[in-house]
Parts: C-alpha cells; sequence; structure tokens
C-alpha cells in the first residue's frame, strides 16, 4: 500500500519531461545549403526554453558541438534551419540542452544523415498540422574554434501533451519516481 501510494504521488515527475525530438531521424535527413526542419513533441513541465545543438561522434564530421539556437520556447513544437553548412556525412544528433547550461542535455534525436547540396529533400515531419512563423538567426562555433552560420526561422504550433518512454529522459523520469516511491516506502 505505502508503495503503491507513493509511485502514484511520483508519476507526474515522469510525465512531465517527456521532451521527444522528432525529425530529424534516420529517415528525415538533412541536405546541405537548404532548409532544414526540426520537429518535437512536449508537455506542460518540460524545461523550456531549451537550446539546440547538432553534434556528431565522428570529429572528422564534426568536431565539437554546432549551436543551432539558443533560447527557443518548446511551445514552437519546430524550428527551421536555413543553409545547412554541415558537412556531408552520418551519425549527427539534434540535442536539446539546458539554456544556462549546454551540458545538461534534455533530448537528442535520433541519428541522421547530411545529404551533400542537390540530393532530394527528405518527406517532412510534423508535430502539429496548424502552425505561425516567427524570424530568427543561429550562428555556431565548433570546438575546434572554426565559426559557421545559418539563419534560421522558427515556426510554432500547438500543444501535445503525450507522455513518452521512447527518451531517455522519460526513462529516467520512471527511475527517478521509482526512488522517489521507494525512499517513500522506506520513510513511511
Amino acid at each position: 500500500m505505502r508503495f503503491s501510494l507513493a509511485a502514484a504521488l511520483a508519476l507526474p515527475l515522469a510525465a512531465a519531461n517527456a521532451l521527444q525530438i522528432i525529425g530529424p531521424s534516420e529517415t528525415s535527413y538533412w541536405v546541405q545549403n537548404t532548409s532544414n526542419t526540426i520537429t518535437w513533441q512536449f508537455s506542460q513541465g518540460d524545461p523550456n526554453p531549451i537550446s539546440i545543438n547538432v553534434v556528431n561522434a565522428n570529429n572528422a564530421t564534426l568536431n565539437g558541438v554546432f549551436a543551432i539556437a539558443p533560447f527557443v520556447n518548446v511551445s514552437q513544437q519546430t524550428f527551421t534551419v536555413t543553409n545547412v553548412t554541415l558537412r556531408a556525412g552520418d551519425g549527427y544528433q539534434v540535442q536539446f540542452v539546458n539554456a544556462s547550461n549546454t551540458t545538461q542535455i534534455f533530448a537528442n534525436s535520433s541519428t541522421f544523415s547530411v545529404k551533400p547540396a542537390g540530393t532530394t529533400p527528405a518527406p517532412p515531419v510534423s508535430a502539429s498540422a496548424s502552425a505561425t512563423s516567427s524570424g530568427a538567426s543561429a550562428s555556431g562555433t565548433s570546438a575546434s574554434g572554426t565559426s559557421n552560420s545559418s539563419s534560421a526561422t522558427a515556426t510554432g504550433a500547438a500543444h501535445n501533451s503525450a507522455l513518452s518512454l521512447t527518451t531517455s529522459e522519460g526513462v529516467f523520469g520512471v527511475i527517478a519516481a521509482c526512488g522517489i516511491a521507494s525512499l517513500s516506502a522506506l520513510l513511511l
């Protein structure tokens, strides 16, 4: 009885961090020198605002973190990056990080590719059907000190409150909820 009551009280902690990057993905690649879109789902209580970075484990493809946009409101659910100057290659990931502490990662996309200029764009992935737009611009510097810049336009969409256990944050939220429930059960 103690455990089930504590677990029920801790469940909102797991649901509060459902930030999930939908695109880009393995099937939704980016193309150099074109507009490419990042889409995601979120729930009330998710970290907001976030900063958007691109990383690649292969340092020959991307040496360090490429900053796309700081202080993005998660309720927008989409962000379009124009004139992508990343090298063609595989193994890229979009990361949503704490806008004040970029070492704190909230969500990772699945790995995706950047295709050479002239490649047919991947089919779009959307978080919602309705959208409004506003402008922004982004620039970044990789760890190697190379400066990269690209302009970007952010497009906002309606709120989606899905619970996701497919992201590491959702799984860690459940683990944290179970830990809190266990601790509560011991204290009662």
